[in-house]
């Protein structure tokens, strides 16, 4: 994907939603944005097209939690963790999502990262931007894709909120009316901020570059792996929609090419019997001409009968001659052969044939002389419209 469309959503359908255009390719911005509202969404999916969309949403909508678990994290354990946390839950377990995230070894102790969200929350979520004609990918808490720094708590300043860092796992969302009295409840020691800090606020602190908001948290996007999508709400994968519209096209080749397969094979079956009844065949011919002979392999049988008719020289033999003058044969296609006759004696091979005209035994008369040939050609008759002759030839000198 060559552009990424991030989208951050609000706690309530009637706050305000940002958006960003993000190149991972180039590091930049391509368009940005804001909405009035959640309900504006399907004009911004006219305007940037429908196209899938990492949604963030507000860390303090997410619990994030670390569990202790008794043993490793097997399948079956990973399953009970409802129950680990339904102690700890005001609401019924039922109405809450929990999602997990990474497993841990500290201190030779097993722990889980997991994300609780009510349910209906996350519904919302996703029902806005699915009924604007968005396909959501990703949903992550927007302060989970600040940077990352051990013992360094980092803060931006997004819309009308605060997003902190504190950790790894550690996230918070705050409003900015309460920001003040939340930094002194937690009493940091000091805070990386990437806005430009209130002059009110005594909170000891750095300032980072100065970062677009939504900028900062996509160039966060490779290194967190994190989805709230997960089991039911996991994102299914998008279908071709070319192969949606010629899906019965595409079977009905299928099943052509089923029986296209079938009528070769039966073809090829058939093939097979007619070559074993051809070679049945030809071994009967042979036997009754050479009954006293064993044969194990047809074909060098005749071959060496053939080879001896013309004393081994190509030039004498049956299979040396015809297979110099088959070219030239096939120069002159309206010649066929009738008759042909080879006296091994004399070297000497003899064909009756039938042309369309006069030209054609002259034309293969001359094209077996050029080639060295002796030839001889008999008396011509035309008989219906047709050409017939002989020609006879010996090898060369």
């Amino acid at each position: 994907m060559n552009e990424q469309l991030i989208i951050r959503l609000g706690s309530l359908v009637t706050q305000p939603v940002q958006w960003l255009v993000w190149s991972p390719l180039t590091d930049e911005v391509i368009a940005s944005g804001r909405l009035a509202q959640a309900t504006e969404l399907p004009e911004l999916a006219q305007r940037l097209g429908q196209r899938p969309v990492i949604a963030l949403v507000p860390a303090c909508d997410v619990v994030l939690k670390t569990i202790v678990l008794p043993g490793k994290p097997t399948r079956q354990l990973l399953q009970a963790l409802p129950f680990m946390l339904e102690e700890d839950q005001a609401e019924d377990i039922e109405q809450l999502l929990i999602v997990q995230g990474k497993s841990l070894l500290v201190n030779n102790q097993h722990q889980q990262q997991v994300a609780v969200v009510r349910r209906s929350v996350l519904e919302s979520w996703l029902s806005w931007l699915q009924d604007a004609g968005f396909a959501v990918l990703r949903m992550i808490p927007d302060a989970l894709l600040l940077p990352d720094m051990p013992e360094q708590a980092v803060a931006i300043e997004c819309g009308e909120q605060w997003l902190l860092r504190q950790g790894s796992w550690q996230v918070s969302c705050i409003d900015t009316g309460w920001w003040p009295d939340y930094l002194g409840l937690l009493a940091l020691p000091s805070v990386l901020s990437y806005s430009p800090w209130p002059e009110h606020l005594l909170q000891v602190h750095q300032l980072a570059p100065a970062e677009l908001p939504l900028a900062l948290l996509a160039r966060q996007l490779p290194l967190q792996s994190f989805n709230l999508l997960q089991g039911d709400y996991a994102p299914k994968r998008p279908q071709n929609k070319l192969w949606q519209q010629w899906r019965l096209t595409g079977t009905l080749a299928g099943i052509c090419l089923v029986l296209y397969l079938t009528s070769i094979a039966l073809e090829a079956w058939q093939f097979k019997r007619q070559a074993t009844a051809a070679n049945a065949t030809a071994m009967a011919l042979y036997k009754s001409k050479f009954p006293n002979e064993r044969v194990f392999n047809l074909k060098q049988n005749v071959a060496r009968k053939l080879a001896a008719s013309g004393g081994g020289d190509p030039n004498q033999s049956l299979v040396g001659l015809l297979s110099q003058v088959q070219p030239l044969l096939a120069q002159q296609p309206g010649l066929v052969l009738d008759n042909l006759k080879f006296d091994g004696k004399k070297a000497e091979l003899r064909f009756q044939a039938t042309a369309d005209g006069f030209q054609s035994f002259e034309q293969l008369k001359n094209a077996l002389q050029q080639q060295g040939f002796q030839v001889e050609q008999g008396a011509l008759s035309n008989i219906n419209g047709k050409v017939q002759g002989t020609i006879t030839m010996r090898g060369k000198a």
